[in-house]
């Protein structure tokens, strides 16, 4: 081995030891919403299933917020709606209402409780005072940058 591949091992086995090869740390979509107001996530399927699903973390019988075969369903604050797209797949939309903080977390959707026809996704909820703040500061940095370039 010459001391470019040795160099190239090192750095791909300090990569492994970290944990951190990209692939099992690969980001989640994100949605994100205020406290009392509502987030809705469609999940695409190419093909199509009997059974949907909407789950929060690992979809464990005490994890699964809605479970139907019908297209549509609701419990509490979480609801879900199958909408077939293309000839054999379709859109599931999952709804949380009345978003409160505790509801920031990973999810699930999916069909028929197979993992390949399944979609993760994380959902942040901010307080409605917080999401203020960062609007005006956000408001301030425009027109602080507006000064600058004038």
């Amino acid at each position: 081995m010459n001391v470019c591949q040795t160099f190239i091992c090192c750095v791909f086995l300090s990569a492994l030891q970290d944990g951190n090869t990209g692939l099992v740390n690969a980001q989640l979509p994100l949605y994100s919403g205020t406290e009392g107001e509502n987030v809705t996530v469609q999940c695409y399927f190419s093909s199509s299933g009997t059974r949907k699903y909407f789950c929060k973390e690992e979809c464990e019988p005490d994890n699964i917020l809605v479970e139907t075969t019908n297209d549509t369903a609701q419990r509490g604050r979480y609801s879900i709606r199958y909408s077939p797209g293309s000839p054999s797949g379709g859109f599931l939309s999952v709804t949380i209402t009345q978003l409160n903080k505790s509801d920031s977390g990973r999810y699930m959707c999916g069909l028929d409780g197979s993992l390949l026809l399944s979609k993760e996704f994380e959902v942040i909820v901010v307080d409605a005072a917080e999401q203020q703040q960062q609007q005006q500061q956000q408001q301030q940095q425009q027109q602080q940058q507006l000064k600058k370039d004038q």
